[in-house]
């Protein structure tokens, strides 16, 4: 069990002010330096300072709280477990990127209920950014990605391979002729906001090409791939995506695969959980249980 100090330590990390986390603790700031001193007399290490005005870890500071926040992290899933175990029902926090989220989930975790009828699973759905955070702070055990993360710190296991692909309307009119991928700059990029999988792939196939988003002649920002595909299909502009999200609309007509010679991507879709967690083994069974069934084809 962590005692008080470790957990006023973390939340001073969490907030980097000392009044605000003693008032998510309900101590006074007095205890709450006191606590701080108390483990730097204990590791014999500063844990904090300042560089001009800027409040910061130290490097002994960064090291205890990735210790601590691991040893957090782990006790809270042996709380579950315990749980469980009185319980007689598994409990499984997991995230997803909101592509995988809208398009990739839904079935293999409906079979996986389906055969494991007294699970309680929570489902958090937002960008890959945000899921990174959430791991780090133990609010998720797993995170299904499909944007790029530094693996490592992460321990992953690929689920999936997709295509992706940029797309238009059949109808659409190009500024000019299309051979490349420069050759689009001309025209209406729409895309999911910073910190989205999808995004951070698309800018680093860019970045490739010695390009950016900013290159493209207008861009239009929003958070939900649902929209983005509805308001390519209308005309609006273009848009890069996984095949996947959109094999039902090419099939049908409403969006066409826009031919570029210079651009092919097949991205990688990966659970991802942190490296240190105990139960890494328990998790890589547990997300082949769910996703890599021979009911549950792959995506491509």
């Amino acid at each position: 069990m962590l005692d008080l100090k470790v957990q006023t330590f973390l939340t001073v990390c969490q907030e980097m002010n000392f009044t605000r986390a003693a008032r998510r603790l309900h101590l006074s700031q007095p205890a709450v330096t006191q606590h701080i001193h108390s483990l730097e007399e204990y590791y014999h290490a500063p844990l904090f300072e300042f560089e001009g005005k800027r409040f910061r870890l130290t490097k002994y500071g960064r090291l205890i709280h990735d210790t601590l926040l691991a040893l957090k992290n782990n006790e809270n899933y042996l709380m579950e477990q315990l749980d469980i175990l009185k319980n007689h029902h598994p409990v499984i926090n997991m995230g997803a990127t909101l592509t995988a989220g809208e398009f990739l989930v839904a079935k293999p975790i409906s079979r996986y209920l389906n055969s494991n009828p007294d699970t309680e699973l929570s489902l958090t759905v937002t960008n890959t950014r945000e899921l990174l955070q959430k791991l780090d702070d133990g609010v998720i055990d797993f995170a299904i990605l499909e944007g790029d993360f530094p693996k490592s710190a992460y321990a992953h296991q690929p689920l999936f391979f997709t295509e992706f692909i940029p797309v238009c309307c059949p109808s659409y009119k190009f500024t000019r002729n299309i051979s490349g991928i420069h050759d689009l700059t001309g025209e209406r990029l729409i895309i999911r906001e910073q910190g989205s999988g999808t995004r951070s792939i698309l800018e680093t196939e860019l970045d490739r090409n010695s390009l950016s988003a900013d290159d493209f002649r207008r861009i239009i920002t929003i958070g939900n791939m649902n929209a983005i595909i509805d308001m390519v299909a209308y005309g609006c502009g273009i848009t890069f995506l996984y095949r996947s999200a959109v094999e039902d609309r090419i099939k049908n007509g409403s969006l066409t695969v826009i031919p570029l010679k210079d651009f092919r991507i097949y991205h990688e879709i990966s659970a991802v959980w942190k490296k240190e967690n105990l139960q890494g083994n328990y998790f890589a069974q547990l997300v082949s249980d769910i996703f890599c069934s021979d009911t549950t084809p792959p995506l491509f």
